[in-house]
């Protein structure tokens, strides 16, 4: 009769850890949130690097890590082919300063490297479209004929700047190991050119890969007016809500520059702006913000922003042209 009861005690933890499991996940999914973080590399050739100056070059941006014993060894110098053993390929790191707490007790987080197989240009077309930053990002792809992937593990639970500061790090290492020729982050779906990437971090632009700010004409909502919605996709991944405007008759670069902004204030203080409350450049232009969800794919929760009249386009879902503004 114990024995049994156990059984149904434990059972019952397992349906209860089940149940908050979906729940997390499926909160997860409402809000744009990303358990696993993914950058993928592309490269016109097989990419060769000293795995001795990675790991120094992993310690110099991420501090103390480890590799797994079971990790292959042999030669300082790695070519990186898909294989159906991929875990005989990867390269896997623990961050020692980079502690994640869980119910059993703190827990390192981790980043991983590996090859991936190749995808054509043609899947990259939307990051192509808002490539206004790069407009060689689509030759440059179409040259390309090799991809790693750098992705984080079980680092979803630190705070959104470490956690991005961790694959940041990660990703610097790994271009000054091993330079490829374009950098494709899948959560903000942003082509960046490497050194321009290395430059604006250096810089601190960190939110330069993280953050993008994108570009719609919008049709068929039977305005008279020129109709655009603008928002950022790449910081519900992290945590943070993204921002959107969707206007009539304002100058795109200055709603850009706002939202960069707003973005960069949001990633910097968390989601502090209340349903009403107002944010501007200056005391005299405030523009009102309320949370909902995108009107652009992905669907993410973001901070809408009204400049007020004539210039607000309203919440609507509108049909948005695939052309972006250069």
């Amino acid at each position: 009769m114990t024995d049994e009861r156990n059984r149904l005690d434990e059972n019952g933890e397992e349906a209860e850890l089940d149940r908050q499991t979906e729940e997390m996940l499926a909160a997860d999914q409402d809000f744009g949130f990303a358990r696993v973080y993914t950058i993928e590399l592309k490269y016109k050739e097989k990419p060769k690097f000293s795995r001795k100056r990675l790991y120094e070059k992993m310690t110099l941006y991420t501090g103390e890590l480890q590799q797994p014993e079971e990790q292959k060894s042999g030669s300082s110098l790695a070519v990186w082919e898909p294989s159906e053993e991929s875990e005989t390929d990867m390269l896997h790191f623990f961050h020692l300063n980079y502690l994640v707490s869980f119910a059993d007790g703190d827990m390192p987080a981790q980043t991983s490297l590996m090859p991936t197989k190749h995808r054509p240009a043609s899947e990259y077309e939307t990051a192509v479209q808002q490539a206004w930053h790069w407009p060689d990002a689509g030759a440059i792809l179409e040259e390309c004929g090799h991809s790693l992937f750098l992705t984080d593990m079980m680092a979803s639970g630190l705070e959104p700047k470490d956690r991005l500061r961790l694959i940041t790090g990660t990703l610097r290492a790994v271009l000054e190991t091993a330079p490829c020729d374009a950098v494709y982050f899948r959560e903000s779906d942003k082509l960046l050119e490497p050194g321009d990437y290395l430059t604006a971090i250096e810089a601190g632009a960190i939110l330069y890969g993280a953050m993008n700010v994108r570009f719609f004409n919008v049709q068929g909502t039977g305005s008279e007016q020129e109709e655009m919605l603008m928002d950022t996709v790449g910081l519900t991944a992290l945590g943070v809500p993204d921002v959107q405007c969707h206007y009539f008759d304002l100058e795109p670069g200055e709603v850009a520059q706002y939202l960069t902004n707003l973005g960069y204030y949001l990633f910097d203080r968390g989601d502090v702006i209340q349903d009403g409350e107002t944010f501007g450049p200056t005391e005299d232009v405030r523009w009102r913000c309320d949370h909902q969800y995108a009107l652009a794919g992905p669907h993410r929760l973001v901070v809408d922003v009204d400049p007020g009249q004539p210039h607000y386009a309203g919440k609507q879902t509108a049909a948005l042209a695939d052309k972006p503004q250069k």
